[in-house]
């Protein structure tokens, strides 16, 4: 037997002094002991085959990672030594009842370690036989289980892909835009001129926005949460829910109002100047890379701007709509004043889908229009980037208009609402208690349905069902 084993470990190799069974974990679920025989695990991924007419291969469309499959295949025993446990019948029962109960549980794998998972359909076998006596034998299933999310756990993290596509679009149609007016110009101070010109409308519709953004009022009103200062309030100051989603922000309040106002009102101030700056740099911009540099310097500008952030999406929403109704004589000029207004449509619009996302929609109907408004922006925009063959701004509008929805879907609760009607009309908080079992969910359902006042709910109205 030695020169059996020496000439196994010769070819498979020596194991160096680790010893796997030293590594097993005891075997349980929801705390219930059991010995394991053997296992099975499945793992994989999810995938999509899409199969076309008069084409041997398919297109495997990758969904993500599936779920594990585990079954363990063990005994319970009585007067085990291994484990401490009671009478074979009362383990097989306390087995049952854990495998049987609602929510997920946690599975103690031996070499998997701890697992939170939930047991299938019909995923516990026991065997019982005479002759097995007081051993039990079982198979049992397990799928791993996670928490209620959908593929974007949360919308910062939708957000962020907005925000990264925006990024790309800018750069993209800044390119784009430099190197439509080089392919046309003869001169390079013609074309400086046009497209001053057709920018010079555009500058005008920034500067009468420019007291709407950064007006004292909004600011403020954009800066204090609903929660603790009214519905009207769109801020996170104090905490903030969603009549959409829900979803309730707890971020503290303020114990110094005064500072605060301070604060907010000397941001107006820089804001305006901040924006005035950007303007006159692009004013004194004299190549074609200052005059696109110059642009994306005035939005990214807006953006960062102290303000109303819904001032800020109508304002965009504003500027996107820019058309350029100078007649330029030649082809030449009409050509690189096309190109002029791309880029400033396509970055307005841009600017809007990026912004929005950053909104907390008070409810549904609110959620549903600023989707909307912003679809209808970049869809202006994707068309002219395609009239104009630009394929890259063109591909990274639809990218940036996806991502936006992807993210806004998460703000909206579509197909989670359910008509509600009242005997009578009641306040608030009663039918926050009546339809929830929670008065706490009062402040959501005045962002949701929007009464004349919480004291006065209207007898029918549309609301999360849960």
């Amino acid at each position: 037997m030695p020169l059996i084993k020496d000439a196994i470990s010769s070819f498979l190799g020596k194991d160096q002094g680790w010893k796997w069974s030293e590594h097993l974990h005891p075997a349980s679920f929801r705390g219930v002991p059991f010995a394991v025989v053997s296992g099975e695990s499945v793992f994989g991924r999810r995938q999509a085959v899409h199969e076309y007419p008069y084409r041997d291969t398919a297109w495997i469309e990758d969904l993500g990672r599936s779920s594990r499959k585990i079954t363990l295949r063990g005994f319970i025993i009585q007067d085990s030594k291994v484990y401490s446990a009671p009478d074979v019948i009362t383990q097989r029962n306390n087995l049952v009842a854990a495998c049987e109960e609602g929510a997920n549980g946690t599975l103690i794998h031996p070499t998997l370690g701890e697992l939170t998972v939930s047991v299938t359909e019909s995923g516990l076998r026991v065997n019982e036989s005479a002759d097995n006596g007081r051993v039990f034998e079982f198979t049992l299933t397990v799928i791993e289980s996670g928490l209620k999310v959908f593929a974007i756990t949360n919308s910062t993290a939708a957000d962020s892909k907005v925000n990264a596509n925006w990024l790309r679009t800018a750069t993209t149609t800044a390119a784009k835009f430099i190197s439509m007016v080089k392919g046309e110009i003869r001169t390079v101070t013609q074309a400086v001129k046009t497209i001053k010109q057709t920018i010079g409308f555009w500058e005008n519709m920034v500067k009468s926005s420019i007291d709407e953004v950064t007006n004292l009022s909004d600011m403020l009103n954009s800066t204090f949460g609903s929660k603790r200062y009214g519905r009207y309030s769109r801020g996170k100051i104090g905490g903030s829910v969603s009549g959409a989603t829900g979803v309730v922000l707890r971020n503290n309040d303020s114990e110094n109002y005064k500072k605060v106002v301070n604060e907010k009102m000397a941001g107006a101030v820089m804001g305006r100047e901040a924006i005035s700056k950007a303007l006159s740099q692009l004013n004194n911009a004299n190549s074609i890379e200052g005059l696109a540099n110059g642009v994306q310097l005035v939005i990214n500008v807006i953006i960062n701007a102290t303000g109303s952030t819904a001032e800020k999406v109508r304002v965009f929403e504003n500027l996107a709509s820019f058309k350029n109704t100078q007649y330029q004589q030649s082809s030449v000029d009409r050509d690189v004043a096309e190109a002029t207004t791309l880029l400033l449509v396509v970055l307005s619009s841009g600017a809007m889908a990026k912004t929005a996302s950053e909104l907390i929609p008070a409810n549904r109907d609110e959620a549903a229009t600023i989707q909307r408004r912003v679809c209808e922006s970049l869809d202006n925009a994707i068309i002219k980037a395609g009239d104009l063959a630009a394929d890259d701004v063109f591909q990274a509008l639809v990218q940036l208009r996806y991502e936006f929805v992807e993210s806004f879907s998460l703000k909206d609760a579509k197909g989670r609402l359910t008509q509600f009607s009242l005997p009578s009309v009641l306040p608030v908080l009663t039918v926050a208690n009546r339809i929830y079992q929670d008065a706490g969910r009062s402040d959501e359902l005045v962002q949701a349905v929007s009464p004349i006042h919480p004291a006065f709910m209207p007898v029918k109205f549309k609301a999360l069902k849960q």
